[in-house]
């Protein structure tokens, strides 16, 4: 029953070795474009059909395969030859310092202005979209992500941890989604996450009560 899935499994390993950079981004393309379905999914009003918008889902992935990945991919490397590759708790937490420091803002900013110019917005739309977004996404990425990385930087080797980083991805990257289309907004992301819609409708939660434990 298992054999499957365990050749899959290794098949997957011996593509991060032979062509690490494209397995990684291929990944990252499918997630990202899963976590913007279920995006849709969650904001479907309630005794509608669900009309799938196709072509942000492709925008979600294209931004994954073509820039999420390669930038995560090199970054790993840069921390590994900066920090060292060691996988000690206190190279570990300099590493998530350091990405929280230089990276997080960065990326953040990234993913809003390649998804928005792929949306046809003006580069004042861009700007006021990301000042409008920047700062609570941030805030919910310091509830989630650096408990995460203390863990991934610990104990999972380089060359999986994006494999790691797309599976909390695929919550983060549906959140990521509802923040970006905020003309699909919801008020109760999570009683932990700050909320980026203070004066929209209310919508399912995407994180059930107690999901995320630290703020």
């Amino acid at each position: 029953m298992f054999r499957p899935l365990v050749r899959a499994w290794r098949r997957y390993l011996e593509l991060l070795e032979e062509r690490p950079l494209v397995t990684k981004a291929v990944t990252a393309g499918v997630i990202g474009a899963a976590g913007d379905v279920l995006a849709q999914r969650i904001t479907k009003p309630e005794h509608q059909a669900f009309v799938w918008d196709k072509q942000r889902t492709v925008r979600l992935g294209l931004y994954g395969l073509l820039v999420g990945a390669p930038l995560t991919h090199g970054w790993y490397k840069v921390l590994d030859k900066r920090l060292g590759a060691g996988m000690d708790m206190a190279t570990s937490a300099k590493k998530v310092a350091a990405d929280q420091i230089f990276a997080a803002a960065p990326f953040t900013c990234m993913f809003f202005a390649c998804n928005s110019y792929m949306e046809g917005l003006s580069t004042k739309d861009v700007k006021e979209r990301i000042e409008r977004n920047l700062w609570p996404t941030l805030k919910a990425n310091w509830a989630v992500w650096p408990a995460f990385l203390i863990f991934n930087f610990r104990y999972v080797p380089l060359k999986l941890r994006v494999l790691t980083v797309n599976i909390l991805g695929l919550g983060w990257g549906t959140y990521l989604s509802l923040v970006q289309h905020r003309e699909h907004s919801h008020t109760n992301v999570a009683p932990h996450l700050p909320d980026p819609f203070p004066q929209a409708e209310a919508l399912p939660t995407l994180y059930p009560p107690g999901a995320v434990s630290e703020k």
